[in-house]
């Protein structure tokens, strides 16, 4: 019920003023990323068992990722690499790229029941207000939300014809600005809430689980996206409906998230990163191009960082990838 000082409390105009969060590619660190990919290729080695001794690059770029994860871990909780040269590397040379450069981060978990450690962001014509339905395989406009990993990555392959705009905003000065405006409703923020599982329900677990949207650990702030799965709780078995005080502190909440939001401009080659405690996302609704090939098109990577923030035990719990039983992993190159 204080005000968070954190690196990670920062305001729109604050990221559209300084770019010292974008990292560009030089020519040379693009063929450093493609000469390891290659050496990958040439030992066989399949992209979910690649680790960071596998994809060698020279110290300054290794440094300059190294910065990144700072940026994510101790920084502003975003960053985005710009500049990979997708259009030069095969479907399975750009997820080795993802893969081999996420290393650097982290360990990739499982971002859905089918035990998929690389993702797909793409529209396969699904409805966002079907029950279950995950919103990346949608055009919608999604509520900000937080991932269930430490850092998230998204690699641009295609832009949208139009829309699709990526949107980040701060948990931390998101915290703030409604604890400065309606601390009562903090108050509330900061109670659990029941969350659905979308389906996808690891052994001996059930359909949702509880946490707040507002978490402290040692000092430090987490928060979690108030989106579809905190409102499709509602009618399971076990889950008590919202409060008049409950159902007004979501509503500001999602308010006052999209006046504190950034819109980011996403090219092709463009490596988002964020910080799932600190940071949320979504994206502007888009509308497609009729050629296949040309769809709005993005590879995600979920990353744990063993060493990463202070986070509450149940938000570690949840954080960990979705592993359902007798379910492998992979790494699909396609949707």
């Amino acid at each position: 019920m204080n005000p968070v000082v954190d690196p990670a409390g920062w305001f729109p105009k604050e990221l559209e003023e300084n770019k010292d969060w974008i990292f560009e590619l030089s020519q040379n660190e693009c063929d450093e990323i493609q000469a390891a990919v290659a050496s990958a290729e040439k030992r066989g080695l399949e992209i979910k068992k690649i680790c960071r001794s596998d994809f060698v690059l020279s110290q300054g770029l290794s440094n300059r990722l190294q910065e990144i994860r700072e940026e994510c871990l101790n920084g502003r909780g975003l960053a985005l690499l710009r500049g990979l040269p997708v259009d030069k590397m095969s479907r399975g040379q750009i997820a080795t790229a993802l893969w081999g450069v996420g290393t650097y981060l982290g360990v990739a978990v499982s971002q859905n029941g089918k035990g998929h450690l690389l993702g797909h962001v793409k529209d396969l014509g699904g409805n966002y207000l079907t029950k279950d339905t995950r919103g990346y395989f949608t055009n919608a406009e999604m509520g900000f939300h937080a991932d269930r990993c430490d850092y998230v990555g998204l690699l641009c392959l295609q832009t949208a014809k139009s829309g699709g705009e990526s949107r980040v905003a701060s948990s931390v000065t998101l915290y703030n600005e409604i604890l400065r405006q309606r601390p009562d409703l903090v108050a509330e923020l900061l109670k659990e809430f029941c969350w659905s599982r979308t389906g996808e329900i690891p052994p001996g677990k059930g359909p949702f689980y509880k946490m707040p949207v507002f978490s402290f650990e040692g000092g430090h702030l987490s928060a979690r996206g108030v989106s579809k799965q905190i409102y499709e709780s509602q009618g399971m078995e076990g889950v008590d409906g919202f409060t008049d005080k409950q159902m007004e502190a979501l509503k500001f909440y999602r308010e006052q998230v999209k006046k504190l939001s950034f819109e980011m401009e996403f090219r092709q080659g463009d490596l988002q990163f964020l910080c799932s405690h600190v940071t949320l996302h979504t994206r502007r609704r888009f509308k497609d191009w009729k050629d296949p090939s040309r769809k709005r098109h993005l590879l995600r990577l979920w990353l744990h960082d063993d060493k990463g923030r202070p986070i509450p035990k149940v938000y570690r719990e949840i954080i960990n990838g979705i592993e359902l039983e007798g379910v492998k992993l992979t790494t699909p190159l396609e949707v």
